[in-house]
């Protein structure tokens, strides 16, 4: 019976991770708004461990680490919802992996875990993929990257784990402007420009219309596989290719690098799930919109005074 009242006690997550509670981590927050450099302070460390695991929010993220970490000479695996790849061989697994968050093992010892967009902790769809990782990644240095304002709650939850955040902040590294008049007509779609939709048929519709003034786009939604999103970023982001336009969802908003100058929403609302899991539309946040907007003005791009 005692065993029985032991597993059923759901009062204290942190104890579902006995494995995570035997050992001594080391939490790093690396807080800033997006282009300040925060998540690519936290990858460094991950690239020159030993061992380390990064946790992003999207397949397209995790395939750009999976490929970069390569590249660099570290091999890292591949793990998301829907393929594996490996950085050696199927035989020898490598010692880095990248991974949708979702897919974040608890049971594999890390020296370092990168956990990307943090403040999707308090999400209500797929907030307990990051609190299952942040709780239950056994690393002895776990950097959690993400908005400034996920502090206090960070700092509520390593109350339960009787460990501390150490606190890095970042500051943006290039300007980004509010424009004083909206686009009004697709007319005016410059080079550098990104328009963000929230549903695929708006996406469809301004990406025939911008190609029917005769101007080539590229579209990056999250249904695209995300070997076909990494070209159509690298095909918007090469200064010699003839597409300058963007027509994109909200998947921008996390982490990908893309040259762009300008934001410009289509719509502000988008289709949600509530608690209850009916559909629903509704006004994106305050920070959602900041994330998105922020993409624009790239450090180290040609667009880098973004708008």
């Amino acid at each position: 019976m005692d065993d029985l009242k032991k597993i059923s006690d759901l009062r204290t997550p942190a104890n579902w991770y006995p494995n995570a509670r035997t050992i001594t981590r080391k939490i790093i927050f690396h807080a800033g708004p997006t282009n300040s450099g925060k998540t690519y302070h936290a990858m460094q460390r991950f690239l020159t461990a030993k061992s380390g695991v990064y946790c992003g929010p999207l397949k397209l993220l995790a395939t750009e680490v999976f490929y970069k970490a390569n590249e660099k000479g570290t091999p890292c695996d591949l793990i998301t919802g829907e393929e594996r790849k490996f950085g050696i061989s199927e035989d020898k697994p490598a010692s880095h992996v990248a991974c949708t968050v979702e897919m974040t093992s608890v049971n594999t010892p890390y020296e370092v875990a990168v956990i990307d967009e943090i403040q999707l902790l308090k999400d209500p769809q797929r907030g307990w993929a990051w609190t299952r990782a942040f709780l239950g990644l056994i690393a002895d240095e776990v950097h959690v990257c993400g908005e400034a304002g996920s502090l206090e709650l960070l700092q509520k939850i390593c109350e339960t784990t009787n460990e501390t955040v150490e606190l890095f902040n970042y500051n943006r590294l290039t300007n980004l402007t509010i424009e004083d008049s909206a686009l009004v007509s697709l007319d005016n779609v410059l080079p550098g420009d990104c328009i963000v939709c929230f549903s695929k048929n708006d996406i469809y519709n301004v990406s025939r219309e911008i190609e029917a003034r005769g101007k080539e786009v590229a579209v990056i939604y999250g249904g695209l596989p995300p070997g076909t999103k990494l070209a159509q970023a690298a095909k918007f982001n090469d200064p010699d290719n003839s597409c300058k336009i963007m027509v994109a969802t909200d998947a921008i908003g996390m982490g990908l690098n893309l040259s762009i100058r300008r934001i410009i929403f289509y719509s502000i609302i988008k289709p949600t799930m509530n608690e209850k899991g009916e559909k629903e539309v509704d006004t994106i946040s305050v920070s959602n919109a900041l994330q998105i907007a922020g993409r624009a003005g790239r450090y180290k791009t040609q667009w880098e005074n973004g708008l």
